[in-house]
Formats: C-alpha cells, structure tokens, sequence
C-alpha cells in the first residue's frame, strides 16, 4: 500500500515539474486548446506554415483561373519542400550515429558541432555557395546571386520550383555534405577548426564541383 501511494506521489511529483518547465509551445498549446499535443504534433506546425507560405506564394505568381498547370507548379514545390525536411533530418541521423561511435565524453561534443555546422553551412551556402553553383557566369564557376541576389519568389527557377524552395533543397545538400565529414573527423580535429572547414566547403569547394 504504500508503496502505491509512493508512485502515486511520483508521477504527481513528476506531472507538476513537468507543467512548471514545460516548453513554451507545450504551454501555449494547453492555453489555447485546453491540452498538451506531443512533439510529433508540434514538430508539423512549422511544416505546414511552410506549406501554406508556398500556397500562398503560388497562388500570387499566378493571377489567373486556377489550372492544371497552377496546381502541379503548387504540388512540385510541396514535394520538394518535404523532400528537404527529409535531407534535413538526415543531419540528426547522423550526429546520433557519430555519437554512438565516440566515447561517452564527446558526445555533446558531437551534436553541438552537428547542430552548429549545419546552421553555419547553410548560410555560408546562402551568401557564397549558391551563387557559385547556379550562376551561368561561366563554365567553371558562377560569379553573381550572391546572398540570392537578383532572384525573386514568384519567378520560376528550376523548372516549376520558386526560388527559395529551389535554395532550400540545395543547402539542404550541402549542410549535410559536411555533417558526413564531421563523422570521418570525430574526435580527432578541433571544433574550431571544423567550423572553419565547413564553412569553405560549403561555400566554396562544394558549389565549384556542384557547378561543374
């Protein structure tokens, strides 16, 4: 019996903590519903904001009648933009492989430098990589686009894709080319000098080979 009562006690203990440090969408979401939603739930509030910003951007481009032609230019964009949430994912993958293949010691070593080096990826692909990939400048490398200059979000840009859909699957690419490469390097390059290593290769040497 009381060891029942123990239990008891625990998980009210265990409820209690959880609803004072709650995360703050947790909270807003028992405010406004009257119920928590797990991370699965929420994790699809970013998802389908994204769905309905290219909705909304496919539907600006193109001011007449609905269309054949509209509604797949508006299903392209959708199916690329969760094949790069996908990609995305695949960079947890594999800082949790790469952390099960390290000492215990270095394991929030690992992720951060997975999660850091990615963001960082992106935005030197951002202002730098992308531009010399996909510019046409000439045959070797591109020489304009940078910081995605130039482009706008209604013109189409490979084929039916608007232009952030387009950039956001590419950087996907090239965030996780160097998150392979941080695998080969656990535990054996400084965290300092892989940032620097993931920035020139996504912003340089990967765009020059993707270019080619």
């Amino acid at each position: 019996m009381s060891s029942l009562n123990f239990s008891r006690k625990a998980r009210r203990r265990k409820s209690s903590v959880w609803d004072t440090y709650a995360p703050p969408f947790d909270q807003m979401a028992k405010r406004f519903f009257g119920r928590s939603f797990s991370w699965a739930w929420l994790a699809c509030i970013p998802l389908a904001l994204v769905i309905v910003a290219t909705w909304n951007t496919a539907a600006h481009a193109q001011e007449d009648a609905i269309t054949a032609e509209n509604v797949q230019v508006v299903l392209d964009n959708i199916w690329v933009l969760v094949a790069a949430v996908l990609v995305i994912f695949m960079n947890a993958g594999f800082g949790m492989l790469e952390t099960g293949f390290c000492r215990q010691k270095n394991a929030v070593n690992i992720l951060s430098k997975n999660l850091i080096v990615f963001a960082l990826a992106t935005l030197s692909f951002w202002a730098i990589g992308f531009g010399l990939m996909f510019n046409e400048a000439n045959p070797f490398f591109g020489m304009g686009n940078f910081f995605l200059s130039g482009l706008t979000a209604e013109d189409p840009y490979a084929g039916n894709l608007t232009a952030p859909v387009f950039f956001l699957f590419q950087a996907a690419f090239a965030g996780t080319a160097a998150t392979i490469v941080s695998g080969a390097v656990a535990e054996r390059i400084k965290f300092v000098d892989f940032v620097i290593f993931s920035i020139l290769l996504t912003a340089i040497s990967y765009p020059i080979t993707g270019h080619w």
